[in-house]
């Protein structure tokens, strides 16, 4: 096997490490169901509404709460001026002393605004308790080598190392009078260190070092400790240590005031004193939520104006350089590409943005473009095609009228997230055209679904702990090549 294609398979081990088991779990969890008082108690608090019951023991409480997920506040009928959190879940009645501080409601550390908020957050915490007690035991059992932070930052942080130590013995031998021209100079330059060349640039650089070694082999040990502080995290975010869901609605986890670094609580204990910064001004583009990384980008990565991107720019740029020169190239998509390049230009994208060229003069093997936008799908936490809508393609699909089976797949994928059928949209609208250039790239519908069915639909973890939703998909992996041909072959009539 040559190096190309390794480095063209070693990619696809990076899909399981996002786990989504405690998602799932998240998205099952019961909703709360709010049991109204009819007649509003006169010791009301102002803070109460219709869920406040007034005085009331627990059998009558029981009574009231005959669905799960329902709840109601009521006061201590045996402690005189405490209000009580009665909720039913998983067939019982559950009962917490609840608090208010004059701002928000809080049972125990988290603080909510409002109560049917901490409801839900408690519901779901519940449920992935039940469901998932050994996971959540073990959450931070794993090591931080193969931790997704670790090996999702692991490249850059070794070029900054790098570059911090070319920069440095250049800075020694320079004459006094450079070094003190450059120092006004550089207090109107921004602090952050990071460049993306080629690896023939790295060697110039190094030997003008003089003789540096190279840094290929050295790890980044910066002895920073991280500043983790509590954070409330917008969308949807994974644990950069283990590797599993941030699950709540408040407090879901602690971030590296420095670095970014998104952990559980618990897990940011294991994480060694490696915090570099710099990593703090770079996009946040691979390994990230695609409807929470598409609904924060109004930046260098949007268009400029605020609006919420539909598409990925890596997406949308990746696809326009493949349709310019790629689609007569024998065996686009299947052919690997250099590691290393596609490697080069992730990085490229995380600190530009949307401003990375990719055209011939810049990137000569346009499969390199197409390996870039396959690990970009392969690395996301949530599929583009998500769980719920492979199940329900894998089943029209196989129906034999052809217009129910357009119709039905046109309705499958409207269910998916308005980020992801976008993209899906423009992935597979983009394998139509390749398709259709078949007779000379040598790519039909069946090769290019079997390259992209594992990158679109999540396939379950190579282990032996696996989850029922994970024995599910992987009974259901061999069906995975035939849907995305279907969605390549019908693409006009699915997404017109």
């Amino acid at each position: 096997m040559t190096s190309s294609e390794e480095g063209e398979q070693q990619p696809r081990s990076t899909s399981s490490m996002w786990k989504s088991y405690l998602y799932q779990l998240q998205q099952e969890a019961p909703t709360p169901f709010l049991v109204p008082c009819e007649d509003k108690p006169p010791d009301t608090p102002p803070h109460y509404g219709q869920e406040y019951h007034g005085t009331m023991g627990r059998h009558r409480c029981q009574e009231l709460l005959s669905r799960e997920g329902s709840y109601l506040v009521r006061h201590s009928d045996t402690s005189y001026g405490f209000y009580t959190l009665s909720l039913r879940f998983n067939g019982q009645i559950k009962h917490y002393r609840l608090y208010h501080d004059g701002r928000q409601h809080y049972v125990g550390e988290k603080r909510f605004d409002c109560l049917r908020s901490l409801v839900a957050d408690g519901l779901v915490t519940l449920y992935i308790e039940l469901k998932a007690g050994e996971q959540l035991r073990n959450i931070s059992a794993g090591s931080y080598v193969n931790s997704p932070h670790y090996t999702l930052t692991r490249s850059i942080r070794k070029q900054i190392q790098s570059r911090r130590k070319v920069a440095a013995n250049r800075e020694n031998v320079k004459p006094r009078k450079q070094k003190v021209a450059e120092k006004e100079v550089k207090k109107e330059v921004d602090g952050s260190i990071f460049y993306v060349s080629s690896k023939k640039e790295e060697t110039v650089e190094e030997e003008e070092g003089e003789g540096e070694e190279k840094e290929e082999s050295c790890e980044v040990t910066t002895q920073r400790p991280h500043r983790f502080h509590v954070n409330t995290f917008s969308g949807l975010h994974w644990c950069g240590f283990c590797g599993h869901f941030l699950w709540g609605f408040v407090w879901q986890g602690v971030k590296c005031q420095d670095c970014g670094l998104k952990a559980h609580k618990q897990c940011s204990c294991k994480v060694p004193n490696d915090c570099c910064p710099d990593l703090n001004h770079l996009h946040n583009i691979f390994g990230v939520d695609l409807t929470t990384s598409l609904g924060v980008k109004t930046g260098p990565g949007s268009s400029g104006t605020g609006e919420v991107m539909e598409v990925p720019s890596v997406v949308t740029e990746c696809v326009a350089e493949v349709e310019a020169r790629g689609l007569t190239s024998e065996g686009i998509y299947r052919v690997p590409g250099s590691q290393e390049q596609i490697e080069t230009l992730k990085l490229a994208f995380e600190r530009d943005g949307n401003r990375v060229c990719l055209n011939e003069r810049s990137v000569s093997d346009i499969n390199v473009v197409a390996g870039l936008l396959k690990l970009y799908l392969r690395l996301l936490p949530i599929p583009l095609i998500t769980t719920q809508c492979f199940t329900t393609l894998q089943t029209v699909c196989k129906l034999s009228d052809p217009e129910a089976r357009i119709s039905s797949i046109r309705e499958a994928v409207l269910t998916l997230p308005p980020a992801h059928f976008a993209t899906l949209k423009a992935i597979i609208t983009h394998l139509g055209r390749v398709y259709e250039h078949c007779a000379v790239n040598k790519m039909s519908a069946t090769s290019l679904s079997t390259v992209f069915a594992p990158t679109l639909i999540q396939s379950p973890p190579q282990t032996s702990n696996l989850q029922p939703a994970d024995l599910l998909a992987l009974a259901n992996t061999s069906l995975q090549p035939r849907v995305v041909e279907v969605l390549i072959i019908y693409h006009r009539d699915v997404f017109q």
